[in-house]
């Protein structure tokens, strides 16, 4: 059969009714020129033609496909069965949504941080290439000599293109700068990645020293408010004049999924941005960090990592000294980077099996309601036995009504993900680097929930279906529950109830140890000051300034924030404590053989003078750093970790240690305080000068002025920010921000873990008290006519209501025993994020259980209650 007759069935239908109707005028017109009358006439023509219903039925049938009817049928009844149980459809939306949310938000942040590629032509084929050290343990840095290496001499690649990772920068007009973050490249970066433009287009090959950029569409529509004119037009970006010669497609802020950046220039302008002098290097020979590469099409990746290996082996022998150890890593664009990628890889997975207990624990729980509606159909599925009805066709409608429940239930949990994802972006990181992890939804988050919804249907559905279709004929026609057959102690709504349990029981246990964790992150000790301290941060050597104008700039705002009312002290550094970054060096006593990769690896920290009073870093022993001649020998201040590790019990003060670049008298010891997370263990820092090291090192996040003081937060920012763009209207102010804020924002981690294992556990707990509290109240009311005998034959209300609580609590008990070595189990897998507390804390792995089977006695309890409350003549005259 055509599909074009099975959709014109109706139209069929109407001119074979005109047909039959025409027919039987002339079989009548016959009979009535043989002279019948006209009733007469008419019963003989319905005599010969036969059934009209049946012949209309069967070319119907002709006209139609089986399983596609009887599929639609199906629907509609069970469209009508639901609609008259509206009660039904919102505890299984609500249920399975809170399940189904749960996954779909994980699966949003798995999505954009594994599974979407960059906005690129053909992303299978862009690789980055890395060359690595130490038998491919330690990244290493490109130089343009080995760039130049890989694009004159690889022949599995179609290009090879360089870009440096940020690049920062001002832009605005005097008085209202701005800070951004970009990417310098190699000229020919758009046609390797194949990136096509919004507007414009990208660099020329002999564009390398233009002063030209191409602007992000974000930021195209944020400064410039969409103006498709903006091409052609001149930028000021720290101070010098740049050409937009293109606008780039939306969604791209460059090959790095964790980044966000707004720019792209041409790798010869990346140094009249960076400044002349950064760690002693000049600004080229850091600007080509990461290389991108397009495999050509009869290329695999195995044969250009073997080609790659051929490279590294020529360059190891010919230079050495430069490139000992040396091989290349490949790995496919856009995917995480490597330093980054364990520790979210870990976050997401205990999300993940997070959210698949929320679902199993919702799952559970309508997969009890539906066998419930299941069993209330047994005399229905009786009698359709009896007439002839098939196994599949009991089973079918049974599943298509769990699965458009589930279906429900999956448009409401996107809808409570999208409300998630809102709720996400109060969340901030505590660095000025440009971090994205925001999350959107895409094709993939909305297929993955309507298969998810899909399955879960059909897994909640197909048990409840299975003992439906199988009723016993003689008990369901007399009217007795398929529930309630005798003889069985357990049956599916039992193990269903102790899934449930144990699987709240896991959750209740994770929710319990990282609201510990943050309770615990949240009383250490960061070892600075938690209030009074605001945070104001410029870069003017990435604004064009020189080492020496620097410094005189921060002397002068630094006295102009000292005269400030309500100031108490000010200092600038080059790293705020606990911004998730920092610079660290390898420092050895001097006199000593450098013993590279075994010397002692420490926090570095560039401060002024008054640093440690400002923020609060208690003095141990010796003396500030004091302002000093920039030629004078080097000073520098140790914390309490760093002088034990590198001298014992002996005293630090008059040491001197060395780095590769420089040796520094150690001049004093403060406490020690968390450098990068609140969760370290303290870690060695060394404070140097940054009068006397500033030319050693331009910080690429700028400096900070720390100001200690009384008052208003928010006057007294805008009294830094007028003083500062009182010196130099073109510089940014940015990071605007107190140290209580700060200090929240380090807490970030644990924040999002508590916020999400508490609404999951909440969830979990309520789900399961919901689930347990049904399987007794439906177990009260079906032994109604027990309990009326029991009572009848003596027995006492408190007896009976031991009896039913004492068999949910059995359920219970056997369950806490199951799901506790799973809880131990899983939280060993959390132990990595967790902080200041093991992972078998004695007080989660007490409070919970007994929490949870307090919640569960409670479920018990209220059925029991009910259930003394009947009076024996009512139960056996009802029954």
């Amino acid at each position: 059969m055509s599909w074009l007759r099975f959709l014109r069935r109706k139209q069929s239908d109407a001119e074979l009714q005109q047909e039959i109707e025409l027919h039987m005028a002339e079989e009548v017109a016959e009979s009535r020129e043989r002279g019948l009358p006209e009733e007469e006439a008419r019963r003989q023509a319905y005599l010969k033609f036969g059934s009209m219903s049946r012949v209309r039925e069967e070319v119907w049938r002709q006209n139609s496909v089986s399983a596609v009817d009887g599929f639609s049928r199906d629907i509609r009844q069970a469209f009508r069965r639901l609609q008259r149980s509206p009660t039904v459809v919102l505890t299984v939306m609500v249920s399975l949504g809170l399940g189904i949310a749960a996954n779909v938000l994980i699966f949003t942040a798995v999505n954009r941080l594994v599974l979407q590629a960059p906005p690129v032509g053909h992303p299978e084929a862009l690789l980055d290439l890395h060359p690595t050290f130490d038998h491919g343990q330690r990244l290493g840095e490109v130089s343009p000599s080995t760039y130049d290496d890989l694009r004159e001499h690889t022949k599995s690649f179609s290009g090879v293109a360089a870009y440096n990772d940020l690049v920062p920068a001002a832009m605005g007009g005097p008085g209202d700068p701005v800070r951004l973050w970009g990417q310098s490249t190699t000229t020919n970066f758009f046609d390797v990645a194949e990136l096509p433009m919004a507007l414009g287009r990208g660099f020329h090959s002999d564009e390398n020293g233009s002063p030209i950029v191409v602007l992000s569409y974000s930021l195209w529509r944020r400064h410039f408010l969409g103006d498709a004119a903006v091409v052609g037009k001149t930028v000021s970006l720290s101070g010098k004049k740049f050409t937009v010669v293109g606008v780039m497609t939306p969604g791209f802020h460059g090959m790095n999924r964790l980044l966000n950046v707004d720019f792209w220039v041409p790798d010869g302008e990346w140094q009249q941005l960076a400044g002349d002098v950064i760690n002693g290097k000049s600004a080229h020979d850091l600007a080509l960090r990461v290389i991108i590469a397009r495999l050509k099409a009869e290329v695999t990746s195995s044969q250009a990592q073997a080609e790659l290996d051929a490279i590294a082996q020529r360059l190891r022998v010919a230079y050495p000294k430069d490139y000992e150890g040396l091989s290349f890593r490949i790995r496919q664009t856009g995917a995480l980077p490597p330093e980054a990628r364990t520790g979210i890889a870990l976050f997401l997975s205990v999300l993940t099996v997070v959210s698949l207990l929320v679902l199993c624990i919702a799952g559970s729980n309508v997969a009890n309601l539906l066998l419930v509606r299941a069993a209330a159909r047994h005399r229905e599925m009786a009698v359709r036995t009896a007439l002839g009805a098939t196994r599949f066709q009991l089973i079918r409608p049974m599943l298509l009504e769990s699965t458009l429940l589930a279906l429900c239930g999956g448009v409401f949990g996107v809808a409570l993900c999208m409300v998630g994802l809102l709720g996400l972006t109060s969340f901030h990181w505590p660095t000025p680097i440009p971090i994205d992890l925001s999350l959107h939804m895409d094709w993939r988050v909305v297929l993955y929930a309507f298969l998810l919804s899909l399955g879960t249907g059909i897994l909640c559905g197909v048990g409840p279906a299975i003992i439906g279709s199988r009723p016993v004929l003689q008990n369901s026609l007399k009217g007795e529950s398929a529930l309630t057959r005798p003889g069985r102690k357990w049956t599916l709504r039992n193990l269903l109830v102790v899934v449930q349990i144990s699987l709240c029981l896991v959750l209740l246990c994770m929710t319990g140890l990282f609201l510990r964790s943050l309770d615990k992150s949240a009383g250490i000790d960061p070892g600075i000051r938690r209030s009074g301290v605001l945070i104001t941060s410029i870069d003017p050597i990435h604004n064009g300034y020189s080492v020496e104008q620097t410094l005189l700039l921060l002397k002068r705002l630094r006295t102009r924030a000292e005269e400030l009312p309500g100031v108490q002290s000010a200092a600038w550094t080059d790293k705020v404590p606990l911004s998730l970054y920092g610079q660290q060096r390898e420092f050895h006593l001097t006199g000593r053989k450098i013993d590279a990769g075994h010397d002692l690896r420490a926090d570095t920290y560039q401060v002024s003078a008054d640093y440690f009073d400002t923020i609060g870093i208690p003095l141990v022993s010796g003396r500030d750093l004091n302002t000093v001649d920039p030629k004078a020998p080097r000073q520098a201040l140790v914390n309490q970790a760093f002088a034990s590790r590198f001298f014992g019990t002996g005293d630090a003060i008059g040491q001197s240690v060395s780095s590769e670049d420089a040796r520094y008298d150690i001049v004093g010891v403060v406490k020690n305080s968390k450098s990068q997370t609140i969760g370290e263990v303290d870690q060695p820092i060394l404070y140097r000068s940054l009068e006397q090291n500033i030319g050693l090192a331009a910080p690429p996040v700028g400096f900070s002025l720390l100001v200690h003081f009384q008052g208003n937060p928010a006057q007294m920012a805008a009294a830094l920010r007028n003083e500062i763009h009182s010196v130099d209207p073109g510089l940014a102010v940015f990071s605007d921000t107190t140290i209580e804020d700060h200090l929240s924002d380090a807490l970030l981690l644990p924040r999002v873990s508590a916020a999400m294992f508490g609404i999951f556990g909440v969830a979990g707990l309520l789900l399961a008290a919901v689930g347990l509290y049904g399987v007794m109240s439906y177990s009260v009311s079906s032994r109604t006519r027990e309990i009326g005998i029991r009572l009848a034959m003596g027995a006492t209300r408190g007896g009976v209501l031991r009896l039913i609580v004492r068999q949910g609590m059995l359920l219970s008990g056997i369950a806490l025993g199951i799901g506790l070595p799973l809880a131990l189990g899983a939280s060993k897998v959390a132990s990595g994020v967790l902080y200041g507390i093991s992972s078998h804390d004695r007080m989660t792995f007490t409070t919970v259980p007994l929490f949870l089977a307090a919640v569960t006695l409670l479920a018990c309890w209220i059925p029991a209650r009910r259930a003394t409350t009947v009076e024996p003549q009512t139960a056996l005259r009802h029954e």
